[in-house]
């Protein structure tokens, strides 16, 4: 089961696992041209287009001025992705009077998509409806060919999906990341209060991290990397790049043998600096549990932390992202000692699972009640 959402893209994803990789073609990765910030996004060479916004969206090629439009790489077998599609819908909806398309695009074939359409789903306010019903609302592509993939997600260097490309008004790229973080950034755009030079300047500022902490991880040089870490941190101010590489200080203290000393207070930082966004907190609270497991860490306060935050943040969510947060809850919750506190969260998550989840989360639970 996939609990790791693709919550930073490229060269955000220093420490992040993303959500599935790509698979390319050694020809394509040499000679996509590369996308970044501030580039005129490509044309739009889309084979098949499914889905209209029930006949109010055209087919796009190239990018009309004025407008924005939202490009969305996916696939029917990406869990993420599949949780992903109410949001765009409603996004799509929320948006339709102030020149916004979104357009989901899959490398899939026609017939792949078509059979996935009435796949049963939920709404954003957790009532029944399919697949096909929610994809109406924009636009739903499929590529086989893989040259929309060619000029997106290679020439930016993205290797996880979903993967959401802002467009903006003048048809340049404003934002590269997960649909799940990308709310307050496509208002701002629509509304012109985007600041893309300065995101340029983070982006620049996370390229030259990964550029300097992969080559001291690869030469195994671990605590230089970690003191570059911390010099980089003295740089920004940002929430979300602190996060990054406290994230990232805490894979070179793993594998420098470091983690069991000096990771639980980097998770302590992590929690206070996730706070309010659920997504960060999971991603966060599941490595712990995993790092608690593998006994790299060994701190059961970390554990007790993670709990916490868990249950502090998870009464906005709905649907299969309440029930993979719920997941991880009960599973922190059973290394903490709770098992009756495990149980009942793995219930509740098994209650809202979507189909994809609900083997795992069922044989969780028996082996939970197994224990009692």
């Amino acid at each position: 089961m996939l609990r790791r959402f693709n919550v930073w893209n490229g060269t955000q994803g220093l420490a992040l696992a993303t959500a599935t990789l790509l698979v390319a073609s050694p020809a394509f990765a040499q000679e996509a041209k590369e996308l970044a910030i501030g580039s005129v996004a490509p044309p739009l060479k889309i084979e098949h287009w499914l889905q209209n916004g029930d006949g109010k969206l055209a087919k796009v090629e190239k990018f009309e001025k004025g407008k924005v439009y939202l490009v969305e790489f996916w696939a029917t077998w990406c869990g993420p992705c599949i949780q992903s599609i109410p949001h765009l819908a409603d996004t799509q909806i929320k948006y339709a009077n102030k020149g916004l398309q979104v357009i989901g695009v899959s490398n899939e074939s026609l017939e792949e998509v078509k059979a996935f359409l009435p796949r049963k789903a939920k709404n954003t306010d957790g009532s029944p409806t399919t697949i096909g019903e929610l994809t109406k609302n924009y636009s739903l592509t499929t590529d086989p060919d893989g040259s929309t993939d060619e000029d997106y997600m290679l020439a930016a260097k993205q290797n996880g999906i979903p993967t959401a490309f802002i467009v903006g008004k003048d048809s340049k790229i404003e934002w590269i990341g997960s649909p799940f973080e990308m709310d307050d950034v496509l208002d701002e755009v629509i509304n012109d209060k985007w600041d893309r030079k300065k995101y340029k300047e983070e982006q620049d500022l996370f390229n030259e991290i990964q550029n300097t902490i992969s080559k001291l991880a690869r030469a195994k040089k671990f605590p230089e990397a970690i003191e570059a870490l911390d010099g980089f941190m003295k740089r920004t101010n940002e929430a979300r790049i602190k996060f990054v590489l406290l994230k990232t200080k805490i894979d070179m203290q793993v594998n420098g043998g470091l983690a069991k000393k000096d990771a639980p207070k980097v998770y302590s930082e992590l929690f206070k600096i996730c706070e309010g966004e659920p997504m960060f907190i999971q991603d966060v609270a599941w490595t712990a549990y995993e790092h608690f497991i593998e006994d790299v860490i060994d701190d059961k306060a970390t554990i007790t932390a993670a709990i916490k935050a868990l249950e502090k943040s998870q009464n906005d969510l709905t649907g299969g992202i309440r029930a993979n947060y719920l997941d991880t809850l009960s599973h922190l919750k059973f290394v903490s000692g709770d098992l009756p506190g495990a149980v009942r969260a793995q219930k509740e998550a098994l209650k809202l699972a979507e189909e994809d989840q609900k083997e795992e989360f069922a044989a969780f639970l028996k082996e939970l009640e197994s224990q009692k």
